[in-house]
């Protein structure tokens, strides 16, 4: 009994790795600023990124160029001139994604915080994906800054994992 639960204890730990190994996995990024113009209003988030085999870049659209199961996470550095609240959330082929949203209060000017929106989910070829942001006021949105002697802190990681 021992050697079978050996065994399959083997097999699961092989078959976990090749799954694991099939896994694609990359970053989107964004090195600019996107600030709200108006106050409740929906803005899509720009990004670019490294050419992929399973999805391409169109501005803020993320285009699923492979049918499969995703985990998508969208990390934002949100902030601005002002204080008010900023949501980020997911649309897939240009409708919300439910319960997808999360909201961050900016209780002062310059504050700045790490808002994050994710889920898993089946997508199809051709299947569009974007994140998207709104503020209750004016200026505020996602927040790129270049701090001197450090690396970069773009405004938005946007990571996809193919399963």
């Amino acid at each position: 009994m021992k050697k079978t639960i050996a065994i399959l204890t083997a097999g699961f730990i092989a078959l976990s790795a090749s799954v694991a190994m099939a896994a694609t996995m990359s970053a989107l990024t964004s090195s600019e600023s996107q600030l709200a113009k108006a106050a409740e209003t929906p803005y899509p988030i720009k990004m670019v990124s490294e050419p992929s085999k399973s999805y391409k870049v169109e501005g803020s659209k993320v285009i699923i160029l492979r049918a499969g199961d995703y985990y998508l996470n969208m990390a934002a550095q949100v902030g601005g001139t002002t204080t008010g609240e900023i949501y980020l959330w997911m649309r897939v082929n240009g409708k919300d994604v439910a319960d997808s949203n999360s909201i961050q209060t900016i209780p002062v000017k310059g504050f700045t915080a790490v808002l994050v929106s994710q889920s898993g989910m089946s997508l199809k070829k051709g299947d569009v994906v974007e994140f998207v942001y709104a503020a209750s006021v004016p200026g505020l949105g996602v927040i790129a800054v270049t701090p001197k002697g450090m690396p970069a802190v773009p405004s938005v990681i946007f990571s996809v994992l193919e399963m």
